[in-house]
């Protein structure tokens, strides 16, 4: 959205931090929430429209404390082979078998399912490098076919980008109300949805975030220690980040904005032949054949003042690499255009 550097925003963090001070110096299971902490988790449930939310340090967490709240009684962990390094670590967190899957292969997750009757299946929903995203409805289907399946999606990459309110990829696919708690009262339903994500990309602040029903939150906030045992999210940080949130809400047009963008951004690379995935992400790969031309291409748009990283290694991305597009809601057409013409000279 462009709200990092928004002057609200910064000001929100500096007025927080001359008021509370650096930080409560405790865990929130004593007296460590203060007021911009409180704010923030307030101002998550309005955007995504929850009872509630938990409000932690670091996305990079959400997935260790969410594994803490799901993880019971299950037998494997089934994990996308491209899932982002957090995933990979959190999947490790139960004990129990961890076996891959093909990234995004609903045919290949049945396989490694089959000799499990309770099964926690982790990946991403939103591909943090290719930007390629999870098929949610053909992996619930596999699913069904168990004794009892948890399926654990990180959206860092969706929230703010995906679905007709920006709660990600689970609402672009109607399936948010089913998400975190909200799933049918049947007590008998073999597939849950969890979600965690982050504040710091596309919402304009920075921590971690699950938002959820107050039952599935409080249950969250008790399972793992990192509640009672970790400390809150400096003051600084909360007081920009709830000011962030507080102008998506308030300016729903930064979201059409952004995505308008990534429309003139996707359909001007295919129309230079390249092939962005499917999908409306704002940030997504795009391999060439080899990786000198990649790297020379960075160099040189990088000479012109563009911004295009080459990412030689990272989860989830082929042997040679790939250029790694992002775009944000406060990028102009001219901008967008600039790259694209600078990209035709080059390739």
């Amino acid at each position: 959205m462009g709200l990092a550097t928004h002057p609200e925003v910064v000001e929100a963090g500096c007025e927080a931090l001359r008021k509370y001070g650096v930080h409560s110096a405790t865990s929130r299971g004593r007296f460590g929430t203060n007021p911009p902490v409180l704010e923030v988790e307030r101002r998550a449930a309005e955007f995504f429209g929850t009872e509630d939310a938990f409000y932690f340090g670091s996305g990079y967490a959400g997935n260790h404390i969410l594994v803490s709240a799901t993880a019971d009684r299950m037998e494997a962990v089934l994990l996308d082979e491209s899932s982002h390094y957090c995933v990979q670590e959190a999947a490790r967190l139960p004990g129990v078998p961890v076996i891959t899957f093909r990234h995004g292969d609903p045919e290949d997750l049945r396989r490694a399912a089959a000799p499990w009757g309770r099964v926690l299946v982790m990946a991403d929903a939103v591909g943090p490098s290719d930007g390629s995203t999870a098929p949610v409805p053909e992996y619930l289907e596999v699913l069904k076919t168990r004794e009892q399946a948890v399926l654990l999606l990180d959206d860092a990459h969706g929230f703010g980008v995906l679905g007709p309110d920006g709660r990600g990829l689970l609402d672009e696919l109607g399936l948010w109300p089913q998400v975190n708690g909200g799933g049918p009262e049947d007590s008998d339903s073999r597939v849950c949805m969890v979600v965690c994500g982050t504040l710091a990309k596309a919402l304009g602040g920075f921590g971690g975030i699950i938002p959820g029903t107050a039952a599935f939150v409080e249950k969250v906030r008790s399972s793992s220690h990192y509640f009672d045992g970790s400390s809150a999210p400096a003051s600084a940080v909360a007081g920009s980040t709830a000011k962030a949130l507080e102008l998506v809400i308030r300016q729903p047009e930064l979201r059409q904005r952004l995505q308008e963008n990534i429309a003139r951004l996707r359909g001007g690379l295919r129309d230079l032949g390249l092939n962005p995935p499917p999908g409306r992400t704002a940030h997504f790969g795009v391999a060439l054949e080899k990786a000198e031309t990649m790297r020379a291409i960075y160099e040189a748009l990088k000479s012109k003042g563009i911004l295009l990283p080459y990412i030689a290694a990272y989860s989830g991305i082929p042997p040679q690499g790939i250029l790694r597009f992002a775009v944000f809601a406060d990028h102009t057409p001219e901008q967008i255009d600039f790259l694209l013409s600078e990209l035709r000279s080059l390739l």
